[in-house]
């Protein structure tokens, strides 16, 4: 990611997610501002960040990216349907994950990137119980787990920090 992406990844960010005519509104009629930013928008700004286009299908988010966000401190969660999980399971352990962290005001994010070896021995230990989840004709249609907040601050490289609004750079 280099710094021209970052910037135009901000500019998004300033016209689609801290949207404070949206984020006014959405106050003004007594409505959460948590949780007003869809999952789309944050991997359209995950791809204007790397500079990548939306992959097809069911599968990562972008051509060797998973996209995760979550409130700030929260853990990020994953779900595989029952199709195509175990397939979606192979690939998170070959792909980097960025995971987005986001204040309920949306003026605090922290992009960061952890590799997939990282992550790898924790999709490998959830194979077993997706297999299950859906054996002897399982009704179930998705199975959910998550990586928790502290896994992905120890072990992730930040990318990106917006504090009070304003990109931070370094």
């Amino acid at each position: 990611m280099n710094k021209q992406h970052i910037i135009k990844a901000y500019d998004y960010y300033t016209k689609f997610i801290l949207n404070e005519e949206k984020l006014a509104l959405l106050e003004k009629y007594n409505f959460r501002v948590n949780g007003s930013v869809p999952s789309q928008d944050w991997e359209l700004f995950a791809a204007i960040l790397t500079n990548l286009k939306s992959t097809e299908g069911y599968g990562a988010d972008l051509p060797g990216y998973e996209v995760k966000s979550a409130k700030s401190r929260n853990s990020f969660e994953y779900q595989y349907h029952k199709n195509a999980g175990l397939e979606k399971l192979e690939e998170d352990m070959v792909v980097s994950h960025l995971f987005i962290s986001y204040s309920p005001s949306y003026t605090e994010i922290t992009v960061r990137l952890l590799k997939p070896e990282i992550l790898k021995p924790t999709f490998e230990s959830w194979r077993e119980e997706l297999e299950n989840n859906y054996r002897d004709g399982s009704t179930r249609q998705r199975f959910r787990k998550s990586i928790s907040f502290g896994t992905v601050e120890s072990n992730g490289t930040i990318i990106m920090e917006i504090r009070a609004g304003k990109l931070i750079t370094k």
